[in-house]
């Protein structure tokens, strides 16, 4: 009777015309009206779904097509590209870079404009059109143009520089100087930074200090004594020991600049902040690692073939380090790479010390240790040639230094020998150097000199 409904009753248990009867097989008509219509709900609601994605899909197409354009920066130039792409900021800023270039600067300037008003945040197009005013002739705009931009990028590296170049054209003091010490800081173009600041202070390292964030000034001294300007870096370092910055190793590193300058008198006014005696041999025993530097100790460590220096802890004459130079017999050299400058005061009498010992040392010429002026001409005088096997031994050189001598070198010196067996070879150790005022000779000379004057008198 109904072929589509199952059965659902037992003919001895419920009559087939029963109430209970028909109400089960209405629910099982409804049921399956409510089934087909969930059915046909699912497939309108999928067709609608990829109706979408075909046209996402159709419209992803035109768009990525024309992002490749930008992508690849393939464009035409004209009119109807420029339509075409005047809702892409970036095909917009391109444009205009075309025109840039071509010299059409009121050409680009809409275009970098339309950019930065689609995206605020678009720094190169605002940069860009920044200098496009500057060109056109509204420094006020330009300048407006950067104030904003700073406040954007306050605390970014990436557009620093150009906005100091903007700054430094459009002579604002403010935004240059902050942004100069913002990349100097963060150890970022550096030295160009100071290159572009020196010549916008004209040169005025007084001006110059006022201006700059106390911890540049270190860098800004760094950069000074790289270009040699003696006079402008005392006037930094001046400014910087009144900062209260106490750092040994720019300390070292400038007084290495004044030696090296010849300011000796300076060098060693500085030294003498942390040093008692200045007139002294700086690392006499060898105990601390040789700088290279300012007043210590200058070697070449290793020459292949011909000699090495270095430190041990075999063997010395007191503390726990001396100096080995190893010669290694391959070649008749002259030697002169261990020295130290050394401050002094000119026309006063000093006595070097040292010890010494040697294992082997050959030729007619050894090695020995000689002084000469260092800011000063024609000073020299020398110690003992050091040859053979011998213990330790004290070795003495006395001297005094003309009148217009504030330094002296200390060096180890070997002549090379005439001989046919003129290749050294052996082994110097050297220690417990020490530089002293002959108070005795000054005493004796005094005496001298008061008894000139008594006869001059009588």
């Amino acid at each position: 009777m109904f072929s589509g409904v199952p059965a659902l009753w037992n003919a001895n248990l419920i009559p087939l015309g029963s109430a209970e009867n028909k109400k089960q097989i209405l629910c099982v008509l409804c049921g399956s009206a409510v089934s087909k219509g969930k059915i046909l709900k699912s497939v309108i609601v999928k067709s609608m779904i990829t109706l979408v994605l075909m046209v996402s899909s159709f419209w992803l197409l035109i768009h990525n097509w024309q992002h490749r354009t930008i992508f690849l920066k393939d464009y035409a130039f004209d009119a109807e590209e420029q339509n075409k792409f005047r809702h892409f900021p970036k095909a917009l800023y391109d444009i205009g870079v075309k025109f840039w270039f071509d010299n059409d600067t009121a050409g680009a300037a809409p275009f970098f404009r339309k950019a930065a008003m689609q995206d605020a945040l678009f720094v190169d197009a605002w940069l860009k059109l920044a200098q496009a005013e500057i060109v056109m002739g509204n420094p006020d705009k330009a300048k407006t143009i950067l104030e904003f931009l700073d406040n954007l990028t306050r605390n970014i590296f990436r557009w620093k520089w150009e906005q100091i170049l903007l700054a430094n054209e459009l002579g604002m003091d403010d935004l240059l100087f902050g942004n100069i010490n913002f990349t100097v800081k963060h150890g970022r173009k550096v030295q160009d930074a100071f290159q572009l600041f020196d010549g916008y202070v004209n040169k005025d390292v007084a001006r110059a200090i006022q201006v700059l964030d106390t911890d540049n000034l270190i860098p800004y001294l760094e950069w000074m004594m790289r270009w040699g300007r003696v006079d402008d870096a005392k006037i930094v370092w001046q400014k910087i020991m009144a900062s209260g910055i106490r750092n040994k190793d720019i300390q070292l590193k400038y007084i290495d600049f004044l030696v090296g300058q010849k300011e000796v008198k300076q060098a060693a006014d500085i030294r003498r902040q942390g040093v008692e005696n200045v007139e002294s041999i700086t690392n006499s025993g060898f105990e601390n690692e040789i700088t290279n530097q300012g007043f210590d100790w200058r070697y070449t460590a290793n020459q292949k073939g011909k000699w090495t220096i270095r430190r041990t802890l075999s063997g010395a004459f007191s503390g726990k380090h001396c100096l080995r130079i190893r010669f290694e017999g391959k070649e008749n050299i002259s030697f002169g790479h261990l020295y130290q400058i050394v401050p002094i005061d000119p026309m006063t009498p000093y006595r070097l010390s040292y010890h010494w010992r040697s294992r082997d040392l050959t030729t007619d010429q050894g090695p020995f240790v000689d002084i000469y002026g260092y800011d000063c001409k024609g000073f020299y005088t020398k110690g003992d040639m050091m040859l053979g096997t011998n213990g330790w031994q004290k070795q003495d050189v006395e001297f005094t230094a003309p009148k217009d001598c504030h330094a002296v070198v200390v060096r180890l010196y070997r002549r090379p020998s005439h001989r046919f067996d003129s290749k050294i070879a052996g082994r110097l150790w050297l220690d417990d150097f020490k530089l002293e005022k002959d108070l005795s000779e000054a005493n004796s000379k005094n005496s001298k000199n008061k008894q000139v004057e008594k006869l001059n008198l009588d």
